[in-house]
């Protein structure tokens, strides 16, 4: 299924789009956006679109899953990973905008997710994108040891046979899709913020507040 782009962009002038990678305060950003000015969201849910695709149509969204082999699964080449985060992400956008077109338009909606922009500049325009980054430090720092990634650091402390190193490993996967996702945005003339330990959170609140025109 496609919807049509024109479509898109008319229904959706109501969205705001956080782009970018990990640890860049993308989710941070987006409750203050709700918290504070009384915007929507929506949660990217795998979990909710796996029922409904076919591992065919969709391979990516099958995975991960209970069954597999973990110290694999997290020990994968690098390349290989990045690019099952691209097209997991894709595959999914199939359905996410299913769920924009359902939400109420009586309130802006701010989105967290990220993804080359290639995907959705046909129905969000770059004003109403921000790609928001950090350091690769700052990512090794983060990543894994984030309270929403528990669950990732538990499978990993018990199901591989040397977490450090997987982490290690993993980090790289990481890395490499937000320098990605920034490196496109760049090239696209999206807007840029990069967030380091001497950006305050409200600071960066303000400065995107401000690109968005609020």
């Amino acid at each position: 299924m496609k919807i049509n782009d024109n479509y898109l962009k008319e229904q959706l002038q109501h969205v705001y789009w956080l782009n970018g990678g990990c640890c860049a305060g993308k989710t941070t950003m987006t409750k203050k956006f709700v918290e504070e000015l009384g915007f929507q969201t929506l949660i990217d849910d795998v979990l909710k679109y796996r029922p409904f695709s076919k591992p065919v149509e969709y391979p990516a969204l099958q995975y991960p899953h209970p069954n597999l082999n973990w110290e694999k699964w997290f020990n994968r080449p690098t390349d290989v990973k990045y690019q099952w985060l691209c097209q997991i992400v894709v595959e999914m956008m199939e359905f996410f905008v299913v769920d924009l077109l359902k939400m109420p338009t009586d309130k802006p909606i701010i989105i967290d997710l990220g993804i080359m922009p290639e995907h959705i500049l046909p129905f969000i325009p770059k004003e109403r994108m921000i790609c928001l980054y950090t350091s690769d430090e700052e990512i090794e720092r983060l990543y894994f040891f984030r309270d929403d990634h528990k669950m990732i650091l538990d499978v990993i402390n018990t199901h591989t046979s040397n977490p450090a190193a997987t982490i290690k490993h993993g980090n790289k996967t990481m890395i490499k899709f937000s320098n990605e996702i920034r490196k496109a945005c760049v090239k696209n003339g999206i807007k840029t913020l990069e967030r380091s330990p001497r950006l305050s959170v409200d600071e960066q609140f303000r400065l995107i507040r401000e690109h968005f025109g609020f």
